[in-house]
């Protein structure tokens, strides 16, 4: 069995798809013969996407898009599975923008690839709105845990505790994030690019952080096992892996009751109002507070990620690959 993986043209802040699959592949039988393609363009526009699909056009076996370049299903006559990530942040901007990228990257594909895979029964729903009669053949599988996540115990450090905060984009609420924090003596530290409007609020309600961006993926697993506890309330979320990450290495995780959230992390996690920032600052002081309380939500956590262990999920798509 041939299995091609088609990646995107990778950037310096591309990260999740390709460590996300790289574990995947590691975890294959030994009889699944493995080709790996970085796409050579990178962008949305007219001429990448053709040369792009042009550079795969004659590959056999089957070809598993990764995700983001979901256009390479436009190829018909292959076996094809493609794994969609998310909708909300693709299809958005101008009509003439949605139309585009509603008919490049899910339309067409849809209609010629064997196989859509998604992220979570959340994302499921949402691929479905866009593409409902492409039910039959889609199909959800989790993303693993990363095998890079170890478990590593961690005196807490109640007084000043170190709390990860990941992501900058709007949907991670940062914003909020700093404002419930304004009391609670602790350091900040967050991975992803700083506004300008981020760096003033974080003046403004005086609060110690780190920035990191651009960081290897090895840096980040330190991140982890170096802070207290994580905060990943967000607006929204087709999956939600830093709380998965946070729980393999033993971290109590405050998060938000959204979209996808609840299906990945049920009852293992604190949850807040992201728009309520006097409901944040009251989980994360339950976190930081009650011993109890922050050592259950790690057990529940241990638990939780236990559906999401990368050799499960490798043998789901090795099944899905038999399939076709």
């Amino acid at each position: 069995m041939l299995v091609n993986f088609i990646f995107r043209k990778r950037g310096p802040s591309h990260n999740s798809i390709e460590e996300l699959f790289a574990s995947i592949i590691k975890n294959l039988p030994s009889n699944v013969e493995v080709n790996i393609m970085e796409l050579p363009h990178g962008g949305a526009s007219l001429k990448a996407i053709f040369l792009n699909i042009w550079h795969v056009l004659s590959l056999k076996g089957i070809i598993h898009i990764t995700g983001d370049v979901h256009y390479i299903g436009i190829i018909p006559f292959k076996k094809t599975i493609l794994t969609i990530h998310d909708v909300n942040s693709i299809i958005k901007g101008t009509s003439i923008r949605k139309f585009m990228f509603k008919t490049l990257w899910f339309t067409l594909p849809g209609l010629f690839v064997k196989k859509i895979t998604v992220i979570s029964k959340f994302s499921k729903h949402e691929v479905l709105q866009v593409i409902p009669w492409a039910k039959n053949k889609t199909e959800v599988i989790y993303n693993p845990v990363n095998p890079l996540i170890e478990t590593k115990p961690k005196d807490f450090n109640a007084k000043q505790p170190t709390i990860l905060h990941i992501g900058t984009k709007a949907n991670k609420n940062l914003e909020n994030t700093i404002k419930s924090l304004q009391h609670i003596p602790c350091k900040l530290v967050i991975v992803g690019p700083l506004g300008k409007n981020d760096k003033d609020i974080l003046e403004l309600y005086k609060i110690d952080f780190l920035n990191y961006t651009n960081i290897a993926y090895k840096d980040i697993v330190a991140l982890y096992q170096d802070c207290d506890l994580v905060s990943f309330v967000s607006l929204y979320e087709g999956f939600g892996m830093p709380i998965i990450e946070a729980q393999k290495t033993g971290r109590a995780v405050v998060t938000s009751q959204r979209a996808s959230i609840p299906e990945i992390a049920g009852d293992s996690v604190c949850y807040a109002d992201p728009l309520n920032v006097e409901d944040m600052q009251k989980a994360f002081k339950t976190i930081i507070e009650n011993n109890d309380m922050r050592n259950k939500l790690i057990d529940l956590g241990f638990n939780n990620v236990e559906q999401f262990e990368v050799k499960k999920i490798a043998s789901e798509y090795f099944n899905l690959y038999k399939k076709i």
